[in-house]
């Protein structure tokens, strides 16, 4: 692996650093994943800059380390170099640290699902190659959860018009729709279609976040690809009673599933 210049990016210092107190005390990743909680695959990830963390890992870092706030205050800068949006690399650590997902999306896939080119028709809007590429980037390190060694379980509803919508063109929707499908194969993956005639509004998309001991958040997508995370009690159970009304009138697993193949069919 080639050497990594600490003075890059606030990413590298951190790769940079982790990698050599790490190798300072003999640990593997996956022994110092199993100190901090985490996964050797996302030690792993951190140090060849695949992965972000969040501020939770890397106050666990200062504390494994015994450092004060040496890995801790990096946090803004690596949030500042991600180029997100206002609010979305908090929502990224929620669904991150979450150990159940339940999304409702009414415009595109979920972007826990989505394949490198249909996230590339999706942001592509005004936005330019690089940081069109760095988005996209983004995008694909967040599904890493998706296969962790205890992922969280995924209750998705989407809309039915998701299917029809032709992000990127016949072929990019083809691969993006058999690539859901293999999603739906997964134990901890449950993907609900919306029909069209279900009569429902909810008006936007958004994703409540659950984990045992701890409040539910939820995070609300806005234009621009801007969004808000909440934890005020009050709307995040009424979210919460939006989504059941939503998941009443939705499809059954397996139909969802006739439905995606029909879609593909249609193509």
């Amino acid at each position: 692996m080639a050497t990594i210049d600490p003075s890059e990016s606030a990413r590298a210092y951190l790769a940079y650093h982790l990698k050599r107190l790490r190798d300072e005390r003999g640990w593997s990743q996956p022994a110092l994943g199993n100190k901090i909680h985490v996964s050797g695959s996302l030690v792993s990830g951190i140090e060849t800059q695949q992965r972000r963390p969040t501020l939770k890992n890397l106050k666990a870092l200062d504390k494994v380390f015994g450092l004060d706030q040496f890995f801790a205050p990096l946090y803004p800068r690596i949030l500042e170099e991600t180029g997100l949006p206002a609010g979305f690399p908090e929502f990224a650590d929620a669904e991150a640290e979450a150990g159940m997902l339940r999304s409702y999306q009414n415009f595109v896939i979920h972007g826990l699902f989505q394949t490198p080119d249909y996230a590339r028709a999706v942001l592509a809007a005004g936005e330019q190659p690089t940081k069109l590429e760095q988005l996209v980037h983004t995008r694909l390190e967040r599904q890493g959860i998706l296969h962790k060694e205890d992922p969280p379980a995924i209750i998705s509803l989407l809309d039915a018009s998701v299917l029809r919508r032709p992000f990127g063109g016949r072929e990019v929707m083809r691969a993006q729709l058999e690539h859901l499908l293999k999603l739906a194969e997964l134990p901890h993956i449950h993907i609900h279609i919306v029909p069209e005639e279900a009569e429902l509004c909810p008006e936007g998309a958004f994703t409540l976040m659950s984990s045992p001991g701890e409040p539910d958040v939820s995070y609300v997508e806005m234009a621009g690809g801007r969004g808000q995370l909440i934890d005020d009690d009050e709307y995040v159970a009424e979210l919460g009673i939006l989504f059941e009304l939503i998941r009443s009138k939705a499809l059954t697993a397996e139909d969802s599933v006739t439905a995606i193949r029909k879609a593909l069919e249609e193509l």
